[in-house]
């Protein structure tokens, strides 16, 4: 399945506001449970697992961490094309995602030391319902308070999965581009190494790097109107070119055969592990997009 594409602004807009709001619906929806198991979830919520908001951060329908940090990452992307239209070079994603996070860093805190002027002067920040602590990993944590004021690739060996959750909006900012480009195997990399450079800020660890850079060229091929099929053998072309890819592509072909095997099944779903980690996280989205019947089908089932 495909969708058309891009013929109009009008309908980029709501296919990025379609790919963020599915996010956050994803997110919201598995808030309350992100920490139980199959059976605990069941036993909750009956064998159709969590289908309405339920309680999480003191509300229903709460916004999460991986939210926040998924519009810190489309501000970044943003604030790195205005600074290369007012100087004349080309974008620093790397650098602005860096400033991006800080920013986000401080609506978990009770103050905003630490933040240069350039840091402090994003939109996000002046949006105060953002301003909502909930309980981002340990990693993405200690890797922005360590690198604070630095713009360097964290030092750690993680794979955790807050690299990957929050890289969509790499893939929105390319779509544009490749809704318009006959030869689109020339943009790829450079999505790839954008999503993997912008996981790297906080998580070490190939995988969970690589892991983002598959999902951002997943999520701009799709929005330019690619199937979905069609987009995941561009990402996995891209993979192989990168050292230590092993693991990640493993992950992302068990999915494509479980959802070609067994389809939309719940206990499929721990033959790919609990999430928690990049390629794992991947694995599953993927299982649930390929098999589901709808986009509520798919989030239901993940």
């Amino acid at each position: 399945m495909s969708i058309p594409r891009i013929a109009s602004d009008a309908q980029l807009r709501a296919r990025f506001h379609g790919c963020l709001l599915g996010g956050a619906v994803g997110d919201a929806l598995g808030a309350p449970v992100e920490f139980l198991d199959l059976e605990e979830i069941e036993k909750a919520y009956g064998q159709q697992g969590i289908r309405d908001y339920a309680p999480a951060f003191g509300k229903l329908g709460s916004i999460t961490d991986d939210t926040q940090m998924t519009l810190f990452t489309g501000e970044g992307m943003l604030c790195a094309q205005l600074a290369s239209a007012l100087g004349g070079q080309a974008p620093d994603f790397f650098r602005a995602a860096t400033a991006s996070y800080a920013r986000w860093l401080t609506t978990q805190e009770t103050s905003q030391r630490g933040l240069s002027a350039t840091s402090k002067s994003g939109w996000l920040l002046q949006q105060r319902k953002l301003f909502s602590r909930r309980s981002p990993g340990t990693t993405c944590l200690s890797a922005l308070h360590s690198n604070r004021g630095k713009v360097t690739r964290a030092a750690n060996d993680s794979k955790g999965c807050g690299g990957v959750m929050r890289i969509a909006p790499v893939g929105m900012y390319f779509a544009h581009a490749l809704s318009r480009e006959r030869h689109q195997d020339r943009l790829i990399p450079r999505i790839f190494s954008t999503g993997s450079d912008l996981a790297a800020i906080t998580h070490g660890h190939p995988s969970g790097c690589l892991s983002a850079g598959v999902l951002a060229v997943i999520v701009g091929l799709v929005l330019a109107g690619s199937p979905l099929k069609k987009a995941m053998d561009a990402a996995k072309e891209e993979l192989r070119n990168h050292k230590s890819h092993a693991e990640t592509l493993a992950a992302i072909e068990q999915a494509e055969a479980l959802a070609e095997a067994r389809p939309r099944e719940r206990r499929v779903l721990r033959m790919m592990g609990k999430g928690f980690v990049a390629e794992e996280a991947l694995a599953i989205g993927l299982y649930c997009a390929l098999s589901a019947h709808d986009f509520e089908d798919g989030i239901i089932l993940a």
